[in-house]
Order: structure tokens, then sequence, then C-alpha cells
């Protein structure tokens, strides 16, 4: 339904800025990235996003608001915000006259970002926030499905997941307690979700840690550890490949935990 751009001349805090929240939740669907002003230019004429975040120091030459002018003038409907590691009050003024409707300051904290996000799709996009009431649960985290399009034994398997991932898990396991075949009931899982039972827990377990990382001071050893990783090397393989971004490198652009957040070296 929306439609993102980010521009910071840093890939590490672009690919960030892609996880540090839930955009699908708010119906932005489609997330674009740039790293210099030219790239942005010639990605935003033929995008057209909704939003953008722009960083206020591109390192090639132009400043953020400058790109912001010329962003005005290709995308007019766009409403743009920037982010910026300067709490300079010259900065906000320039970025605001620019065309500008928020300026954050980094490291990004999940819930300014959020705000500012809520309040675009409501007064400048005359869209709507999702439903609080609707129940959560109602949903599947990992395949954004309702759970009653599921058969009786999938739910059950995904209920046990939910229940259990931090412990040792496996499709044979999960067989031995229905008293079925784990290749019978690993046809069904992938049939009705389109994924094979591992690649599943292993998903729901990023998204677990995602949590952590983001929003506890929790080290990230140990976070490994709590979504049911004994090897924790395989944990930082799977989060950076899952999510394209490291778990220190992910907490260190969000503000949530605050600044005493434990730092530990990766790998």
């Amino acid at each position: 339904m929306y439609r993102l751009l980010i521009v910071d001349d840093e890939k590490d805090i672009c690919e960030n800025l892609k996880y540090l929240i839930d955009w699908e939740r708010y119906g932005v669907d489609c997330i674009m990235t740039a790293n210099t002003y030219e790239s942005a230019i010639d990605i935003a004429v033929d995008f057209q996003p909704h939003m953008a975040l722009v960083d206020i120091s591109l390192n090639d030459g132009h400043w953020g608001y400058e790109l912001v002018e010329h962003l005005r003038s290709v995308c007019r409907g766009t409403v743009i915000c920037m982010i910026s590691g300067y709490d300079d009050f010259s900065f906000v003024q320039r970025s605001m006259k620019a065309g500008a409707k928020d300026y954050l300051l980094k490291p990004i904290d999940v819930r300014e970002l959020t705000e500012y996000l809520e309040h675009t799709i409501v007064n400048d996009l005359h869209g709507t926030l999702p439903q609080a009431d609707v129940p959560s649960a109602e949903i599947d985290p990992v395949l954004c499905r309702e759970y009653s399009q599921f058969s009786k034994i999938t739910n059950k398997i995904i209920l046990i997941v939910k229940s259990s991932y931090r412990s040792s898990l496996s499709l044979t396991s999960i067989a031995e307690i229905f008293h079925m075949s784990s290749k019978y009931i690993g046809r069904i899982f992938l049939r009705d979700t389109g994924l094979k039972f591992s690649e599943y827990l292993m998903v729901y377990r990023m998204l677990m840690a995602r949590n952590l990382i983001v929003n506890t001071k929790e080290k990230i050893s140990a976070i490994a550890l709590s979504v049911g990783y004994s090897q924790i090397n395989n944990f930082y393989v799977h989060f950076k490949s899952y999510f394209n971004v490291s778990p220190s490198s992910l907490r260190r652009y969000s503000s949530a935990v605050g600044p005493d957040a434990p730092e530990e070296e990766e790998p």
C-alpha cells in the first residue's frame, strides 16, 4: 500500500531501519534504499515513495536537505523525515525549510520512528492505523496468515513451536507426540505453509530474537541461548542471513534499550 525510501550513505543503517519496526503492519509493503544523492534521485523518480527517511550527511558532496529539495520537485507527495547524528538546530531549520516534516536523531528510537510513521499515515497520507483491538494471536507472525487457513495438525505444530521454541525441537519429536510419521506431518506442514518445519522454526526464533535485541539489554549471546541456539555461531549466521544485518549492528542503531546496552564482539 505504501512505499518507503531510505537514504543513508551507510548501507548497514539502511538495512537496520528496514527491520527496526514492523513496517508491513502499517501497510508499508515496499522499501527501497539508496546510499548516494544521485542514486536516491534515480530511484525516487520511478519509485515515487509515499515516505522517505533521509540522512542529513551523505558524504558525497551533498547534504540531506539538498536532497529533500530535489525530492520535493520530483516526488511532490512524498513525506520526508530527516535522520541525523547532529543535534544541531541549524540543521533542523535547514531541513524544515527544504520541506522535511520531521527530524529524528541517531541512534533512531523505535518509539519516535513509530510515532512519525503513525502521524504521517493519518495526517499526511489520510490512511488508517492497524486496529489495536484485533487479536494478534489470530495471525501467524511468520506466515502473516490467519490460523484458520491451516489444518488442525499444522496449527498444533505451530502451537508447539510457540511454546517450546526455546528448547531442542524437531519434527521427529513432535511426530512422537502425535503418534504419526514425521514424513507425513512434515508434508502436511509444507503443504499448508509453504515452508519446511525447520525453516519455520528458524524464522520464528529469529523474530523472537529480534524483539529481544531491540527491546531489552540482554546480552546477545544470552538471547541466542534463550531462543533455542546452543551454538552461538549458528545463531549469528542465521540472523545475518535472514535480516541481512548482524544482531549487534541492529542493536547499535536502536536506542530503545538505552546507551548502556552491552557491547559484544561477533564471531
